[in-house]
């Protein structure tokens, strides 16, 4: 894997690009085994003032975070380094696409669940 982020990182990076560019539609729910090192991106658009509840329950804490892009900054309005679980209710300060991410940093596989409404 590595030699090919190496010598393909334009690709690999393309290919993540697309990924995580999949917005998702409310109400949403995921069910996923996050294995070691990886991660789990749920992304959705909100508009100025409106609102997403999200919940999340995993087996074993991981890092968490609600984040979105500016240029090439990165804007965590919540972001925890070990969590299993939490819900919260999320209001967009302007029209952007938004991602709750976790990531794995276990030495074993994870399992997780969460779910995103909207909340206005």
């Amino acid at each position: 894997m590595r030699w090919a982020l190496l010598n393909l990182g334009w690709l690999m990076l393309l290919v993540f690009e697309s990924a995580c560019a999949e917005m998702r539609v409310a109400p949403v729910a995921i069910e996923v085994s996050l294995e070691s090192g990886a991660f789990e991106e749920l992304c959705f658009e909100l508009g100025a003032g409106q609102s997403m509840r999200y919940t999340f329950d995993a087996g074993a804490p991981l890092e968490f975070n609600l984040h979105w892009h500016r240029g090439n900054e990165v804007l965590y309005p919540v972001k925890i380094d070990a969590i299993a679980r939490i819900g919260g209710v999320f209001r967009a300060p302007q029209s952007e696409a938004y991602c709750l991410m976790w990531t794995n940093r276990m030495r074993s596989s994870v399992a997780l669940r969460a779910r995103i409404d909207r909340a206005d």
